[in-house]
């Protein structure tokens, strides 16, 4: 299927000897789509920009890369927001957003509650790429950084990385890209017919057949219910 995609780009001072390799990687995940997919991008670092809207040909987005200077603070939970916002005028069924980061947030209006909720209320799957470099990065294990962005991808489906050098990224990158194109649609109809707009969660399982692998399964943690038109009930 199509693509509509975003790629949320982190161009922080933090970032600054990070940014070569980490724009080539997302350039590669985007040269491995078809020609009915589309991309926007959003830079940010103290707040998010939009600086490429929609578009199908990948060479803009890079050009916007190519010259960007790292600088600044993390708005992370508006620059996800901002992507979610944008997403919606996406005119793919199946819609994305990439997150490539190397630190926690520190600046943004927005909260990590506001993001949650918000996600939790579209088709979107999030993936995120989240750059270890030091010991002390708020995205290594057991830091609030990780735990946080893996809630959020978590909740969509999608899936968060956390390579330990910036040499790792062109591989995540291909992984993601094959992951976005190779997934089951599985739909079900709830027995649960009242429309109280609530949040719904779902369990998915497999049961590989025998002498397969233990498998992996992700999927849309949960829905919210339809609401009533009928505001008496």
């Amino acid at each position: 299927m199509p693509l509509s995609l975003g790629v949320i780009f982190d161009i922080s001072g933090s970032m600054k000897e990070k940014l070569s390799v980490a724009r080539d990687a997302a350039v590669a995940f985007l040269q491995t789509g078809n020609p009915d997919d589309e991309y926007f991008l959003v830079e940010f670092s103290g707040k998010p920009e939009v600086t490429q809207d929609f578009t199908t040909d990948v060479s803009r987005l890079r050009n916007h890369l190519m010259f960007v200077p790292a600088t600044g603070m993390t708005a992370l939970y508006d620059a996800v927001y901002v992507g979610l916002n944008k997403l919606k005028d996406g005119t793919n069924t199946k819609k994305a957003l990439l997150l490539i980061t190397d630190g926690e947030d520190n600046h943004s209006r927005y909260s990590f509650s506001n993001v949650r909720d918000y996600i939790k209320e579209q088709a979107v799957e999030l993936y995120a790429i989240g750059i270890v470099s030091d010991y002390n990065s708020a995205l290594a294990t057991g830091r609030t950084g990780r735990a946080t962005i893996e809630d959020l991808t978590d909740l969509t489906g999608g899936r968060a990385f956390f390579p330990e050098s910036i040499y790792e990224l062109p591989d995540i990158c291909t992984k993601i890209a094959v992951e976005l194109k190779n997934q089951y649609v599985l739909g079900y109809r709830s027995t649960n017919e009242i429309k109280d707009g609530k949040w719904r969660r779902i369990s998915l399982k497999v049961h590989p057949p025998v002498g397969m692998p233990e498998m992996i399964v992700r999927g849309k943690s949960g829905y919210y219910a339809p609401v009533s038109g009928n505001h008496d009930h």
